[in-house]
């Protein structure tokens, strides 16, 4: 009898586990069916955000091992060497690789196009070299480095900039393969190295910066070579002259970007301290959440407005505009309802106070990524005294609105200046936008009242979430009911995503 029921219930288990198996099936099946059917700049949107999440989430996975490992000030000389990199990376090469997509628009050997584009790099790569020798001395006392991380942090750059022209080169044609694997192979190889080289050799920065640099030189060469291989010039007149006359003049608005993403940090470090840094760098890094979402979605739609402005389809490209907008709103809501626990995750109790500031720093964001679709359009028609004018404005005012601020309020006032200097810089770029458009094609490209009616729900919602905040209840209901409405409508959801789809 015993036996029977121990049958029986085996029998029960192996008809449970082979529909579970079915199901999983089935549903793997359609998955892959409905990737089979994306077009060609969705099916790069998915791929060009799973290198995000992966870039991301690698370089998350390995950070508290290193702040582990390496004592602070060796662990405060890695995290220096990034800042130099953001900046030097804009002056290497004259930023060259800000100006590739709108040489692929212009171009139809681009095969051609990104041999001179190397040529070039080398050239200025060259240029700088030489100065890293001239003003040896000069650059040691003011970056704080040795002899050894000036080297890394010139060849670094040199070939990160190649990798990131073929990249972008890459994207432009949608071809994901190539640019996610390079991608993910930099990321993960340089991560895990830069580990194992601080377990088993050093404890110090040199030893986290040197593979990164050994991994993207070797990446770097591989793929000029690639490129020299497809033929084409070392020298092509039109494309040097393009990125000399285009990315030069362009690299203050450039640079502004970077005072706008970190003067706060800096000078909340001058007038709080450290502690307070650390207090709003964890409300950034939750805020700047979305940023992995925005980076994976312009690798596609970035040459997709290039694309459609070329070709003149300003309505299909206004509609889809809009729809991006309204999801990157919604992701921000869900961050900002959801910051508290995410804090928690990130740094623990230690950093709950900085909770309040997440719905400033999201509302930037948001604003942030506004003003690329109309710094884009600017770039397409080589507005270039405009771009400037904006951006070099808002990175001085934000420094005034900080320095006076910061010293009266504290750091949480850095969070609200920002948000308010990127919807200055927001609405300057959309005047400019219009004047360009106006000059050009005698009519906008974007739905400019769509825009301003998310912006405003964004605004609206924003405000809700921030009086509701504590009220846990309510929070957790109100996420329920959309999670059902969700479930309820999901077969509208599922046709609207295969409409939006068959359009892009």
């Amino acid at each position: 009898m015993t036996q029977c029921m121990k049958n029986l219930q085996m029998s029960g288990f192996k008809a449970r586990l082979e529909k579970s198996s079915r199901r999983v099936n089935g549903l793997l099946s359609a998955l892959l069916k409905g990737y089979q059917k994306l077009s060609l700049p969705a099916r790069a949107a998915v791929w060009f955000g799973i290198s995000q999440f992966l870039h991301r989430g690698i370089s998350m996975l390995t950070t508290p091992f290193f702040t582990r490992l390496l004592p602070a000030e060796e662990y405060g000389l890695a995290s220096t060497f990034v800042s130099w990199e953001n900046i030097l990376l804009i002056l290497i090469a004259g930023s060259s690789y800000k100006g590739v997509l709108n040489l692929c628009a212009r171009y139809n050997d681009r095969d051609k196009m990104l041999t001179g584009i190397m040529g070039y790099n080398i050239t200025f790569s060259f240029l700088w070299a030489l100065l890293f020798l001239l003003f040896n001395r000069w650059l040691k006392e003011i970056t704080g480095f040795g002899n050894l991380l000036l080297v890394c942090l010139l060849l670094y750059c040199i070939f990160q900039n190649v990798i990131s022209c073929w990249s972008i080169r890459m994207q432009y044609d949608y071809k994901y393969k190539e640019s996610v694997t390079a991608a993910v192979v930099c990321t993960a190889f340089s991560s895990f190295a830069g580990l194992l080289s601080v377990v088993f050799i050093s404890a110090s920065a040199e030893a986290k910066i040197i593979p990164q640099v050994v991994i993207s030189l070797m990446v770097g060469i591989v793929l000029m070579l690639t490129v020299f291989q497809k033929g084409g010039t070392y020298y092509d007149k039109e494309t040097w002259k393009f990125l000399f006359c285009f990315c030069i003049p362009l690299m203050p608005h450039y640079l502004s970007e970077i005072v706008l993403q970190s003067s706060d940090r800096i000078m909340i470090n001058h007038l709080c301290g450290a502690s307070d840094v650390a207090i709003y760098s964890v409300a950034y890094s939750v805020g700047n959440l979305i940023s992995m979402v925005t980076a994976a979605v312009n690798a596609a739609f970035a040459p997709y407005q290039f694309q459609r402005i070329k070709s003149q389809e300003y309505e299909v490209l206004a509609r889809n505009t809009n729809r991006i907008m309204l999801f990157v709103a919604f992701c921000l809501c869900g961050i900002m309802m959801f910051g508290r626990e995410i804090v928690l995750i990130f740094g623990g109790e230690t950093y709950t106070d900085s909770v309040r500031l997440i719905m400033p720093i999201c509302l930037g964001a948001f604003f942030n990524y506004v003003f690329q679709l109309f710094a884009r359009v600017q770039e397409y028609f080589e507005q270039k005294h405009t771009i400037i004018f904006a951006s070099m404005m808002c990175a001085v005012l934000n420094v005034i609105l900080n320095s006076i601020f910061i010293a009266k309020y504290g750091y949480s006032a850095a969070a609200y200046t920002t948000f308010f200097c990127y919807f200055v810089f927001c609405f300057l770029h959309y005047l400019f936008y219009r004047m360009a458009c106006r000059r050009h094609i005698k009519r906008e490209i974007y739905d400019s009242r769509g825009l301003a009616v998310i912006s405003a729900l964004l605004l609206a919602a924003a405000m809700v979430i921030y009086f509701m905040a504590e009220f846990y209840v309510i929070k957790y209901v109100l996420t329920g009911v959309v999670c059902a409405v969700g479930f309820w409508k999901r077969e509208w959801i599922v046709d609207a995503f295969a409409v939006f789809r068959k359009r892009l």
